[in-house]
């Protein structure tokens, strides 16, 4: 299985069904802060609570489709990790869900414990992957901001300079 640093990140999974939900908490507790949701409406109000890094969610629940909400869960929280499943062979969901809902991985019910501990190790690597491209970007644009403010000091100094030597 594919380890990700220490961290203990958050899972986010989203089903109408409660065992589903407490299923995958007692199998990923350990490993995850593990976060349970049995709608799309719970699953939001989750995130504005928490700092959730991978949302899992399935395809067919009442009132919004996990489609539908892994839409919403990109627009609202884009680094979240998205992951979508179901236990119906409906193709034109995937699609939808990977053209509209920008998901990571697309997994069958039912599905092996091994199966989830490795999409959830991969989508916490994913997260990671990520972040540390937002932080070492953040890091270069702190960078170019202090060379700028040298390079400007370093004009302002050659001007005086200049003035003070005269033509």
């Amino acid at each position: 299985m594919m380890e990700v640093t220490s961290r203990k990140y958050c899972l986010l999974v989203v089903d109408d069904e409660p065992d589903i939900c407490d299923s995958v908490y007692d199998l990923l507790r350990l490993r995850y802060d593990v976060a349970r949701a049995n709608s799309a409406e719970e699953a939001m109000e989750v995130m504005r609570q928490r700092d959730v890094h991978v949302v899992m969610t399935d395809q067919r629940m009442p009132s919004v489709t996990g489609t539908e909400m892994l839409r919403k869960v990109k627009s609202e929280y884009p680094d979240a990790i998205r992951v979508l499943f179901t236990g119906y062979a409906d193709i034109r969901s995937v699609i939808e869900a990977i053209n509209l809902g920008h998901v990571y991985r697309y997994m069958s019910k039912p599905f092996s414990p091994e199966e989830l501990e490795l999409a959830v190790a991969e989508a916490a690597s994913e997260y990671e992957r990520i972040a540390g491209r937002a932080r070492a970007l953040e890091a270069c644009v702190r960078r170019v901001d202090e060379l700028e403010s040298t390079l400007s000091e370093l004009r302002e100094r050659l001007a005086r300079l200049e003035g003070e030597r005269g033509p």
